[in-house]
C-alpha cells in the first residue's frame, strides 16, 4: 500500500482481500478496512463461543444465526468505535423446555464475556447483545 487512496492486501493465513480506506470517507472504499476486520473479529469470535457452549450444554438446536452492527462515532473529523451490537438468534429443537431457553440465554450472555476478542476491547467499545431464542 502507498498513499492515502491506494488500495492495498492482506494475507493472514486463510484471509486474502484488498484494503482501503471506506468509500463514506470519499475514498476507494474497495475490499475491507478496519472497522469492518473489527467487526468481523468481534463477531466471529462470539458466535463461534457461543456454538461451542451450546455444543457442550448438549441442548439441542435447529439452528444458530447471528447479525452484528458496528456504531462508529465521529467527532472534529475523529473516528472512534463506540459500540458493537450482537444479535444472535437460536432456533432450539420442538419440545424445548423453559429451563432449556433460560440455560440458552445464559450461555448468550457468558459467551460474550468469554469471547478473546470481547475481552480484548473492553473499556474501549460497549458490547450489547440482544438475543432471540425460537423454538418452531
Amino acid at each position: 500500500m502507498g498513499l492515502r487512496n491506494d488500495v492495498g492486501e492482506i494475507e493472514v493465513e486463510h484471509l486474502f482481500t484488498k484494503i482501503s480506506i471506506p468509500k463514506e470517507m470519499s475514498l476507494p472504499g474497495i475490499g475491507t478496512n478496519p472497522d469492518k476486520m473489527l467487526l468481523g473479529a468481534a463477531s466471529t469470535c462470539y458466535i463461534i463461543t457461543l456454538a461451542a457452549m451450546l455444543e457442550r450444554s448438549q441442548i439441542e438446536k435447529d439452528g444458530l444465526t447471528m447479525e452484528s452492527e458496528g456504531i462508529v462515532d465521529v467527532t472534529n473529523g475523529v473516528i472512534t468505535y463506540k459500540r458493537i451490537i450482537h444479535r444472535p438468534e437460536i432456533v432450539l429443537k420442538q419440545g424445548a423446555s423453559v429451563r432449556d431457553k433460560n440455560e440458552v440465554q445464559k450461555l448468550a450472555e457468558k459467551a460474550e464475556q468469554s469471547c478473546m476478542i470481547s475481552r480484548a476491547i473492553q473499556g474501549n467499545v460497549d458490547i450489547e447483545l440482544e438475543v432471540t431464542i425460537k423454538t418452531p
